[in-house]
């Protein structure tokens, strides 16, 4: 009888599970991911003045592998505030004169800049809405422009700057030196910093910055990233003014999606920027401040806060676009944390947990009191996005690969299976916006366990949950309805007798749940 257990468990768990969307994982790699993160843009004028725990509670949640794990950061060198209307939104900036610099300005800034470096984040990037206030046309922050000839200024103040911040021991290894400069963000007084760099001028800010960079020895280990064009249609439409001048100067080819584009539109967007220039990546770097369902329907500007798994699904499926149809490497969310809650959080449970018209979704992960300062109220308040972004974080790491996942009448929009930097870990992330539950079913080339896997749905915040079971050859994976979930896999690379009497390092067994044919 001992025998027929293995047939005895794989009919009884064929009895057990729906029927499944069958699909393979190649083990050909598409894209290497480089980054998960986001920006630091406008939070940390706020935050700094937060108690020193809670400031460093902020940090671990947002860069550290309990927390989200994030391995990008975008630090906002600011231009110093002149004539923007919202102090939060000003941050100061060291540029005193030519070659002359205040470096105990924007404390602020680098306080977090410094927390990013300190966990281990890999890729830190310094991006600009506008040069200093003196170097553009009217001389503000905002409501202005580039003006031609001053690339050479410009260009030497960002690269003393992140040369500053290197010999600090901080390896900024990016620079943005224009966000979106499709706009200046006026009239004045301005809700925000911004320079508009028109098409023909992009050029310069590019090529400057580079000389500046090679003047210092800095050209091949700080990237420039251009032009966060704020939406894919104007990206394509004003390359071929600036870029072919600049083609090998520019590191990355970094754009926004405030379009909230199709799948057709992104992948015309890519596919026709890989034919005009093969050599250079694309990666999304910005976008915010949606509703729509959980499937992405009804996604597009506007106003209004929604802190639910509808939501974080929603923007989740942003990411899965990005990654999957866009096939990008790096995926950027814009601000991490904000006081966007719209309501009073004080005296209120209901307040960040309860959607409403008049906040914002903004803050990718996590929100504060905007009143702080004067009711006295540092709590952090974390989202259902903080919780779906950190599957992305913790297991879209830089070094691992997407795997393609093929199969006749397979819904690939959002499942992912990527291996890890070292090829010894597989993880499925898959999505499940409808209402009811749904099971997929992998084959995988690799001999495999599966391991420690997670769930968010609107009960679960990262929830562990039972492993995938192995069906007759081929891996079952449950779906919750209204969920994203993590399945974990481990590389079987000596007899299952030894995996039977190992301990993992960390003192639980590295193949919890074995193959039903090796019981």
């Amino acid at each position: 009888m001992l025998s027929l257990f293995p047939i005895m468990l794989t009919l009884f768990l064929q009895l057990l599970i729906p029927s499944a969307q069958a699909a393979t994982v190649s083990s050909t790699p598409a894209q290497t991911f480089t980054g998960v993160g986001g920006s630091g843009a406008w939070w940390p004028m706020d935050l700094y003045h937060f108690p020193e725990a809670t400031r460093q509670n902020l940090s671990d949640l947002l860069f550290s592998s309990s927390g989200l794990g994030l391995s990008s950061y975008r630090w906002n060198v600011g231009s110093g505030g002149v004539n923007v209307s919202n102090p939060v939104r000003a941050p100061e900036t060291f540029y005193v004169a030519p070659g002359q610099y205040d470096w105990e300005k924007d404390k602020q800034g680098v306080y977090f800049l410094k927390a990013a470096s300190d966990h281990g984040v890999k890729g830190l990037t310094m991006f600009a809405n506008s040069a200093p206030a003196p170097l553009t046309q009217d001389r503000t922050s905002c409501n202005s422009y580039f003006v031609n000839g001053s690339g050479a200024a410009y260009g030497k103040f960002l690269a003393d700057v992140v040369e500053h911040f290197i010999d600090e021991g901080i390896p900024i290894n990016y620079i943005s030196p224009m966000n979106e400069p499709d706009s200046n963000f006026g009239p004045s007084p301005c809700g925000q910093e911004g320079m508009q760099v028109n098409p023909n001028q992009r050029a310069e800010v590019v090529s400057t910055l580079y000389d500046a960079l090679s003047a210092k020895g800095l050209q091949t280990t700080v990237g420039i990233l251009a032009d966060e064009s704020s939406s894919l249609s104007r990206a394509s439409s004003e390359y071929s003014s600036w870029l072919p001048q600049v083609i090998d100067k520019v590191a990355a080819l970094v754009h926004h999606t405030y379009d909230f584009p199709s799948d057709a539109s992104y992948r015309s967007y890519v596919n026709t920027t890989k034919t005009q220039y093969p050599s250079k990546v694309t990666w999304m770097s910005e976008v915010c401040c949606s509703l729509g369902q959980a499937n992405g329907t009804g996604r597009g500007w506007s106003q209004g806060y929604d802190p639910t798994i509808t939501n974080a699904l929603m923007f989740s499926g942003m990411v899965f676009q990005s990654f999957l149809v866009a096939g990008e490497p790096h995926y950027d969310y814009w601000t991490l944390v904000s006081n966007g809650l719209g309501c009073s959080p004080q005296g209120n449970s209901a307040c960040a947990t309860t959607p409403n018209s008049n906040g914002w979704n903004v803050g990718r992960v996590i929100y504060y009191d905007g009143n702080y300062a004067t009711n006295g109220n540092y709590a952090l308040y974390i989202t259902k996005h903080f919780w779906t972004f950190k599957h992305f974080g913790n297991f879209v790491t830089p070094g691992s690969k997407l795997l393609p996942i093929t199969g006749t009448g397979f819904s690939s929009a959002w499942t992912m299976a990527v291996i890890s930097s070292d090829s010894r870990t597989y993880r499925v992330l898959a999505m499940n916006p409808n209402s009811t539950d749904d099971t997929i079913s992998l084959s995988f080339s690799a001999s495999l366990c599966a391991s420690d896997s997670f769930r968010t749905s609107a009960s679960e915040d990262f929830a562990a949950i039972s492993p995938a079971r192995s069906v007759s050859g081929s891996w079952t994976l449950p779906l919750k309805s209204m969920s994203l979930s993590t399945y974990s896999f481990t590389v079987i690379d000596r007899p299952m007798t030894q995996y039977r009497s190992m301990t993992h390092p960390s003192g639980t067994h590295p193949c919890r749940v074995f193959p039903a044919s090796d019981f």
